[in-house]
């Protein structure tokens, strides 16, 4: 056993042996390689469609930042779509964004980093680098990059300088866990001087102060920019549950939460919370890193517990966290313990296999996502919506109805034609989640208004059907998220409806439920 964790070590946890660029460079082109295939292949879906259009409404970024307000995100994702948009003027500067966010955070991972080659082909190749924050173009990708920058920044600027306030006031600005993020490793800067310097006032500590209060500003810009959210469906509905019990749970399995994400769900709670706990202890010989890894963890476990689930993209900024973490403590998590206690040497052990254990499953979620780009998988059909319209002179000008209405969200990246939200009976391509307003419709009622539109716009109508008519049920009430709106047809109203349009296609299944049906209203 001993000589098998040596072996291990020797493999995935020694130091760089040389400083060759060679090999450096295999890796950043292989990774660019792949990153590139699957951006090709890539279908923009509403999430990330949606921010590009929060981003460029207004008539000039504070507008814009007007109307981001309550959103559930803080700015700087949007700043730096509207200022891409601003220099190119073109949408595709939503992925082209996103792929140098994760550019420069692999090209720091492989250049700067003091990890081994295999093991910084493990983390490019894990599910988050290698997808969900380099080809999908979300806000959560640029969280990874200042938590690298942080940790390749610490050492030289620990005492010193504002520069660490700075990216962490950033980092507060990418997403909630964010900033979280930077409160925990504020925990760990000030804990990391109290283990060097003691309990006493100091320069270091003065400095620190400084940073901290750039960066606790960080944190009240995030909260002012996010609330109150105008989303207030994706809040978590506490009528039939103890908030009390839910928390405490949290606490003791964070696997069951949204960090079970990391797992891709398939683990039991109890097995990925040991396999999250247990990627802390290899951080104890630098003792501040891993008492910040836990309050970080746990804290992130409370808000999904807590405040609002979250996902894949959520959960792996607390695991770019650690990694920062082990970043900043590689010399004193790689060196030889010359303690005699057994637990002071096995403990740290079982931290790095631990490790090696979920960065593996997040590789084995990569090479999934390969597969998929292989195999034709898609987010959304609304590129294929885009090449049937273009197809098609006589739909140039059409107006897009849906239902459910957030199809149309990822629409604008694709067509230029405009998109009417049925439920809040104006156009446009941004849904408000808000239990307010008309939450239950059906079939008739979206015909109704497809028929007002034709008339009073004069242009065709393309209606977009999640539902496919001869599989629903008539009369049954579809859910269209938990506790939100509903939809129903009667079978008078699909006969109505059938009469009254003409199927143009019907695209197959994609990876989100953004698969539709396409009826032009006759």
């Amino acid at each position: 056993m001993t000589r098998s964790l040596h072996i291990l070590d020797q493999w995935w946890f020694a130091p760089k042996r040389d400083r060759r660029s060679w090999p450096d460079l295999l890796l950043l082109a292989g990774w660019v390689a792949l990153v590139g295939f699957q951006i090709g292949r890539h279908v923009m879906w509403r999430d990330e469609v949606r921010a590009l259009t929060i981003a460029l409404n207004g008539d000039d970024p504070v507008a814009m930042l007007r109307g981001l307000h309550g959103e559930g995100h803080p700015a700087l994702w949007y700043l730096l779509l509207r200022g891409a948009y601003a220099v190119f003027d073109r949408v595709e500067v939503l992925p082209a964004v996103a792929f140098v966010v994760g550019f420069l955070t692999v090209a720091l991972l492989i250049f700067r980093s003091p990890f081994p080659r295999p093991l910084v082909l493990l983390l490019i190749t894990g599910h988050a680098l290698l997808f969900e924050y380099v080809v999908m173009a979300r806000n959560y990708g640029i969280s990874a990059l200042l938590l690298f920058a942080i940790a390749a920044c610490y050492r030289a600027h620990r005492d010193r300088g504002l520069l660490l306030g700075a990216l962490l006031f950033l980092l507060a600005n990418t997403n909630v866990v964010g900033a979280i993020m930077a409160g925990a490793f504020l925990l760990f800067w000030l804990l990391d001087l109290l283990d060097t310097d003691g309990w006493r006032w100091s320069p270091q500590l003065a400095n620190f102060a400084i940073n901290a209060t750039i960066a606790t500003i960080g944190v009240v810009i995030c909260a002012v920019t996010m609330l109150p959210t105008y989303n207030d469906a994706a809040a978590r509905d506490w009528s039939q549950e103890s908030p009390l019990a839910a928390a405490i749970l949290a606490l003791v399995n964070p696997g069951a939460t949204s960090l079970g994400a990391l797992f891709a769900n398939l683990l039991p709670g109890i097995a990925g919370s040991a396999l999250l706990f247990g990627a802390t202890l290899g951080l104890l010989p630098r003792r501040p890193a891993f008492l910040a890894a836990i309050a970080a963890l746990l804290l992130t476990s409370l808000f999904f517990a807590v405040a609002a689930n979250g996902a894949y993209r959520h959960a792996a900024v607390w695991l770019s966290f650690l990694i920062a973490l082990y970043w900043i403590g590689w010399s004193k998590v790689t060196a030889p313990s010359v303690s005699r206690a057994w637990l002071d040497r096995r403990l740290p052990a079982i931290g790095r296999v631990s490790l090696l254990l979920v960065l593996a499953i997040q590789t084995a979620a990569g090479i999934n996502d390969l597969r998929n780009a292989v195999t034709g998988v898609v987010a959304s059909r609304s590129a294929d919506l885009g090449r049937l319209i273009a197809s098609r002179a006589d739909l140039a000008n059409a107006v897009i109805l849906s239902e459910p209405e957030w199809l149309v969200e990822a629409l604008p990246y694709y067509v230029k034609n405009r998109t009417y939200l049925a439920r809040d009976h104006k156009f446009g391509s941004v849904v408000i989640f808000s239990r307010e307003g008309k939450m239950d419709s059906d079939l008739g009622e979206t015909l109704r208004l497809a028929r007002e539109l034709r008339d009073t716009s004069r242009a065709p109508v393309i209606i977009l059907l999640a539902y496919r008519l001869d599989e629903i049920t008539p009369d049954r009430i579809y859910d269209e998220g938990k506790d939100w709106r509903t939809f129903r047809a009667s079978a008078a109203q699909i006969r109505d409806f059938r009469e009254a349009t003409t199927m143009l296609r019907r695209f197959g299944p994609a990876k989100t439920d953004e698969s539709f049906d396409v009826y032009l209203l006759n």
